[in-house]
């Protein structure tokens, strides 16, 4: 219930060493005229201890602000003595407390003292239960005690490394046998002195700080389990330069944080107001909200950035109402630079921002919101498709880029089969039955049909044609319609011709194609119907349509047609024969004929068995029967 970063402490050496330079000058002048006799101020260096100071309190805002309460962080300085600046109690949870603690303590002084002490008092003040662990009755104290102390020290080498880890090793295993000893009742009322908690982990950083010229002989070291697993050690050497973007990034480990590059913001110029450009900001919370951008991702990719793009999509409201999911604390990476500062106060203003995840083929997707609650800012991730996103485009589908799907006629085609609750047995088999004859033949593209981009001169045909069953007065429609096809036909017209003119350059200019193509669509939709005996007569006059247009070729045209209508390939119907329904293409034909004999299998294999069978097997006979 209570992990590691529950308690984290920081102990900072105050010892003569850091008040030295860090050797890392910044430029103090920012002064733009540079008239006659100036003279530009020098640069100046920060001291070690300010280094320090500084990365543990960026560090500490972060953690207070996204969890203001449950995670615990104290500082203990050490130079001669050891000086806590606070408490677990929430009321010393703040920075200004350690702030104003770090005021009383004061710049470096000279004198003796180490890190020693203050990593003793920070194991003993691990002991000491939080205010949550505290309000638990001793009968239920049965939680694991553990916690973090990042110690901000200068040592020589790595004997001194070890030298320091084992007298933390040697202090735990001491405090523990204090604290498993019974304490003999007093006077006093208990809650004034509470009992010492058994310590089950504790997770030692050793931060080894240099200045930037300075070489040393310490070296990075991963995490080393000591004492039984009862302490673990991490030694990291930095620049005093580097300590803050150092602890930036312990920072996201420690709690299960991420950081989402927040790109494209729009602001306006300082020096030039009537102009803008974009900009970026770093944002930090909890890793949860990166739960649906990364499926499975190592501890190197937890440290990267996720770059969400900024957008503001039209019709949004303000706030973060329309998130439904859970929502999350955030809190910008650098707090003073001026995109950060702009960003903040446009949400605590009441906007909220919509971020896309950018697509590598174009299009839009809100992925996050970002909006201001409370006086607190929050990201929450949007899940699924919202009002905003760009529908789908169906050229970037499975198809390919196709631009010329039919889709007015799948709406149609959507509406002709909605599916609706229906009583009485079959009513499933019905809805699908439908659905079947709708779609055995549907084209898909315009540029694949022409029947249906002839409008008027196909209807009724094309709609009657799919219902189960047809009347006399529907089968005398559908006949007129192929009666005018063959008038059209005979007269010479393009079926292109009754189409608008920017979509007559998807067929072919000659007549006779174009012709071939409408019959034979034709053909199939009907075929693509049960074989009621209303679609068996219209199948029989289509063929027969067909066969009257054509029978006035010459004789070596009907010799050519009588053979292919012959072919154990065709249809009996073409052929002569009573049955029109006959299969009316290769495949049919092929799936529907006899399947020869399987061929005999190898000798040799069969000879085999289970073996592998050898390959002229008596050429090397005849050379042993030479020898």
């Amino acid at each position: 219930m209570f992990p590691t970063n529950h308690k984290t402490i920081f102990v900072l050496d105050h010892t003569p060493y850091f008040g030295i330079s860090s050797d890392n000058p910044i430029d103090f002048d920012v002064s733009k005229s540079r008239g006659p006799g100036y003279v530009p101020l020098p640069p100046v260096c920060k001291s070690l201890w300010t280094c320090s100071v500084e990365a543990a309190v960026e560090y500490c805002r972060i953690v207070w602000d996204l969890f203001p309460e449950g995670k615990l962080v104290r500082f203990v300085v050490s130079d001669s003595n050891a000086h806590l600046l606070n408490t677990w109690a929430s009321t010393q949870q703040n920075l200004t407390h350690i702030l104003n603690g770090l005021c009383l303590v004061g710049p470096v002084r000279r004198g003796a003292g180490g890190d020693v002490v203050g990593l003793v008092a920070a194991i003993e003040s691990l002991a000491e239960p939080s205010p949550v662990q505290a309000s638990r009755p001793p009968s239920e104290r049965l939680f694991q005690n553990c916690g973090r102390i990042i110690c901000i020290t200068s040592a020589r080498d790595d004997v001194s490394i070890r030298s320091l880890a084992e007298i933390a090793l040697n202090t735990l295993v001491q405090q523990n046998k204090k604290a498993s000893t019974p304490q003999p009742a007093t006077t006093t009322d208990a809650s004034d002195n509470p009992q010492s908690l058994m310590i089950h982990y504790v997770h030692l950083v050793i931060i080894n700080v240099t200045p930037e010229k300075a070489d040393t002989r310490v070296n990075n070291q991963p995490i080393t389990e000591m004492g039984g697993g009862l302490m673990g050690v991490e030694v990291i050497v930095c620049r005093a330069s580097n300590l803050a973007n150092l602890l930036g990034r312990l920072v996201l480990p420690h709690y299960r944080l991420a950081i989402t590059t927040v790109t494209g913001i729009p602001m306006k110029e300082e020096q030039n107001a009537s102009s803008s450009a974009n900009y970026d900001v770093e944002i930090i919370h909890s890793a949860e909200a990166h739960a649906g951008l990364r499926a499975a991702q190592t501890a190197a990719e937890a440290t990267e950035s996720v770059v969400l793009r900024w957008w503001t999509p039209r019709g949004a409201e303000g706030g973060a109402g329309g998130c439904h999911g859970p929502l999350w604390r955030v809190t910008p990476a650098d707090v003073a630079s001026r995109p950060s500062a702009c960003l903040v106060n446009f949400l605590l203003n009441g906007r909220s921002v919509t971020l896309e995840m950018p697509r590598k083929g174009g299009g839009r997707s809100a992925s996050h919101v970002l909006a201001a609650q409370g006086g607190e800012l929050w990201i929450g991730a949007l899940g699924g498709r919202t009002p905003y996103d760009d529908p789908p485009a169906l050229s970037e589908g499975a198809g390919g880029r196709v631009t010329d799907y039919r889709i007015k006629e799948f709406g149609a085609l959507m509406q002709q089969n909605k599916l609706h609750p229906m009583r009485g047995a079959g009513a499933n088999a019905k809805s699908r039955a439908k659905l079947q004859r709708h779609t055995t033949y549907w084209p898909l593209t315009i540029s694949s049909t022409l029947i249906f981009n002839l409008g008027s001169v196909m209807e009724p045909l094309t709609k009657l044609v799919v219902q189960e069953s047809l009347t006399e007065d529907e089968i005398a429609s559908c006949r007129n319609v192929m009666l005018a096809l063959l008038a059209m036909e005979s007269r010479h017209e393009l079926p292109a011709a009754q189409l608008p003119s920017n979509m007559r350059g998807k067929w072919s200019s000659r007549r006779e194609e174009q012709w071939r193509q409408v019959w034979g669509e034709l053909e199939a939709l009907i075929r693509a119907q049960p074989a009621s005996p209303a679609h068996r007569a219209l199948l029989r006059m289509l063929l027969e349509c067909r066969a009257h247009n054509h029978a006035d070729g010459d004789s070596s045209r009907a010799t050519v047609i009588r053979a292919t209508t012959d072919s154990p390939l065709s249809p009996v119907g073409a052929g002569g024969g009573n049955d029109v329904w006959a299969p009316r293409n290769v495949l049919d034909s092929l799936l529907g004929a006899p399947r020869p004999p399987r061929r005999p299998d190898f000798a040799g294999r069969m000879a085999a068995g289970n073996r592998p069978a050898t390959l002229y097997s008596h050429l090397q006979q005849d050379v042993e029967a030479q020898h």
